[in-house]
Formats: structure tokens, sequence, C-alpha cells
């Protein structure tokens, strides 16, 4: 063991000489970006004479002549150990010449995630046990999308992600019973005292979000990305509401229950043979639904679920219009009527959009649901003169339902779209399956 006199002898042996000030410099820089006591080599470009009378003297080798000296850190410290400066560590040389310590790239990122990992065990500790505590306990293990989230936002936001976290764990644990259905901004209110508390946008509500995603992937396949009516669905899955009065599906001739009681306000407009525009606050009244037939109708314009509403008004079959996109209110129905149903018979229109719409619910209920008017031959007999662009048929690539493929390339072909309103009028929804099938 050589003594701190040694070391600083040595030190001033290398500041003495200014031959050794870009070498320090390069074995100083070298270390930062290793982690390992001799990294290497090193090399002085274009050195002066100065720089190589100094090395050639230490190294004991003739670097007169060279444009580039290169120089193993293993072999200066044997050479070091071969001088009076026996036994004085390289690395503590170079900490001792700059004053300073020197931790390498990953010496610091060690160290890093070891604060990290810290950071989250506190949070984890004060949740242990709960809901919340399970998630982040998975997260941990995993290191998956959400854990390098929390990192990245812990290297940039540590004092704001502690708070937010702290806020998402008691939501988490919080969460509405089966019983009720809360919307958002009452629920971040009551738990967290911020109606805004869990706005998407913010780092609250975005970490709330992932939980969530997380909580619903235990055990199951993971999708992290949502879109809006995912979300949405995602948040009502937990007994949360937002947008439940814009969000609504229009229906006729269906019952709804809360458990084995019928709710007064469904009965009334099945009674009276009316459609009701059903908000998501409707739908979160009741638990299940009952009907007169195995089979239910839906569209996707209003306008053709009023036609067929007036062609079957001696019948009690459940209809139901989306609207075009399905909103969550229309999901939340159509889970419900999938239940009591044998067939669920979708019609819409033959655009890309349309199509797009047909492969979400035909993807959605598989078999239970049989598609009207997306077969070539009707598309063919009601083209319309629209035009449909290249931007819009490209929407027709992620189609994953094989019986919307012939379909799409014909539309591919053609560039033309073909209408629900048409479909109708001219019979051809009714001379298919459903009318095969249910007499109609």
């Amino acid at each position: 063991m050589y003594s701190e006199k040694l070391l600083e002898e040595a030190v001033e042996y290398f500041k003495s000489n200014k031959g050794f000030k870009r070498m320090m410099e390069k074995m100083k820089n070298k270390y930062l970006s290793f982690n390992r006591e001799t990294p290497g080599s090193i090399s002085i470009e274009n050195p002066s004479k100065e720089e190589k009378d100094a090395m050639s003297g230490f190294m004991k080798k003739d670097y007169l002549r060279n444009k580039t000296i290169t120089i193993s850190l293993k072999k200066f410290q044997q050479r070091l150990d071969e001088t009076r400066f026996e036994g004085v560590l390289l690395k503590e040389l170079i900490e001792k010449y700059f004053g300073h310590e020197i931790i390498s790239l990953k010496e610091e990122t060690e160290q890093k995630q070891e604060k990290f990992n810290e950071y989250l065990d506190e949070i984890l500790n004060e949740n242990k046990g709960t809901l919340s505590g399970k998630i982040l306990e998975k997260v941990l293990s995993e290191k998956s999308e959400n854990y390098i989230l929390l990192k990245s936002k812990y290297e940039k936001e540590n004092a704001e992600l502690k708070k937010a976290m702290m806020e998402v764990c008691k939501c988490i644990n919080n969460l509405p019973n089966n019983d009720e259905k809360v919307r958002l901004p009452i629920f971040a209110t009551k738990i967290i005292n911020n109606p805004h508390g869990l706005d998407k946008k913010n780092l609250t509500g975005k970490l709330f979000i992932n939980f969530l995603i997380q909580l619903e992937m235990i055990g199951k396949i993971k999708k992290t990305r949502k879109n809006s009516e995912e979300l949405s669905e995602l948040y009502y899955k937990h007994n949360l509401l937002i947008d439940d009065v814009s969000n609504m599906v229009l229906c006729k001739n269906i019952r709804g229950y809360k458990g084995a009681e019928e709710h007064s306000g469904w009965k009334g407009f099945f009674d009276n043979n009316e459609a009701i525009q059903a908000t998501l606050d409707n739908l979160s009244q009741i638990d299940n639904v009952k009907v007169e037939t195995n089979y239910a109708i839906v569209v996707e314009n209003p306008a053709v679920f009023m036609l067929i509403a007036e062609k079957l008004s001696n019948k009690k079959v459940p209809l139901v219009c989306t609207y075009g996109q399905v909103k969550l209110s229309g999901i939340v129905l159509l889970n419900m009527l999938s239940k009591v149903c044998d067939k669920i018979y979708y019609s819409g229109d033959s655009d890309p959009e349309g199509i797009q719409i047909a492969d979400k619910i035909k993807q959605r209920f598989k078999d239970k649901v049989c598609l009207l008017g997306f077969d070539t031959d009707t598309y063919y007999k009601v083209l319309s003169d629209v035009t449909v662009s290249t931007e819009r048929l490209k929407k027709l690539e992620h189609i994953q339902s094989l019986e919307l493929l012939e379909l799409c390339n014909a539309m591919r072909k053609e560039k033309r779209a073909a209408y629900e309103e048409r479909k109708l009028m001219n019979g051809l929804i009714e001379r298919n399956k459903m009318t095969k099938y249910h007499g109609l």
C-alpha cells in the first residue's frame, strides 16, 4: 500500500512536465467512458516535441518519429509500477491530478439506476398489499414500457413524478365498485381534490391511464396503445364515465334490467314501441338486456334505422344505430346484446370508413356477427358516383376480416363508394342471410 505522500509526489511529477498534460486529459476521458481499471488505449495525434520527449522518457520507448502516439493504459500502469511510484493506481493518480473523483458512464448509470429503484421501492412500500402495489410490482419486474416511461419522467420531473405517482396509487386503490358508475371529474375531486387531476393531458392523468392498462394486462396479451373509444371503454370497465351524455346510441325493442328488476324507463320505450337515444349514462343504469328474438339488427345510419323500424313495425326485433364509428355506448349495448342473441346482423356503408367499422365489429364479436351487404355482388349493384381518394383507400390495408377482403379489392379497382341507404332501397339487405334465416 502506497502512502498519500507518494501519490502527491506522482501527481507533482506529471504536473511539472507539460508534455504529460494532453496525455492525462485523454486518460481521464477514457476512464469516464469505460468502467475498468485499465480501459484500453489512448492516442495523441500530432504530438509536440515536448510530448514526444515526456512520453518517450517515461515509457522507455522512442516516440520521436511518431505522428501519433498510442499508449495502452495497462502498459502505462505497469510502467508506473516500475518507477519509484510503485503501487500508485493510475485511476487514483488521475483523480488526484484533476482534483475530483472519476465516475465512468457505466458507474454513473448504475448509480442512477440504484437511486431510481430506491425511489420506486419507497412508493411501492407505501402501497404494499394494495391494487396499485400489485401493478407497481409488475412494472418493476417486467421492466416494460411503463418502467421506461417512469424512468424518463424521473430523470426530468423527479418531484412532480412522486406527487403524481402517489395520486395515481390513491386513485387505483379507490376505484368505484361495480354497483356504481362515477364521472371522472367527480372521482378525481373525491380522491385527489382536483376535478382536472385525471385529465389525460397532465402527468397524473397519463400515469393513471397507464396503470389502468397495466391492470387490464395482468395475465393478458400486451396492448398498450388506446384510441379514444378504447380509452373510454377502459375507463368504463373500471366504473368511470367520460362524455356520458353526448356518447349515445339509438336503439329500439330492447328491455333493460338492473339485475332481475326491469328498468322502468327502458320498459316505457319498449311498451310504446319507441326508439330511445341511450346515452352512456342511461346504459350505466342497467347491467343486462332482454329481447323477444334471438337476433338483433345493427346499422350505421339513422335513416336506415328508421326505414327498417318502419318495415318491422309489427315485430319486436331489437334494432341499433351506431351513428357511424361505434362509440363506447354502442360497444356497451352490443356487449349486452351478444349475450342474449344468437346473431347480430350488421349493415353499413361500403366505403373505407364503413368497412373499417364492419371489420372492428366483426373482430370484436367474431362469429356472432353476420355482415349484411358487404359482398361484391351488392357493391356493384349499388355503386354510387362518389369517388374514393387514394388516401382513403389506404385505410383498407389494415382490414383483418377475410370476408371483407374481396370487397376491399373491388373498391381499390373501382375507387367508388356504395352506401347503406341504396342497399336497403334496392331490397338487397332484405334478400340476404337475414331474410333466409328469419323470414323477414
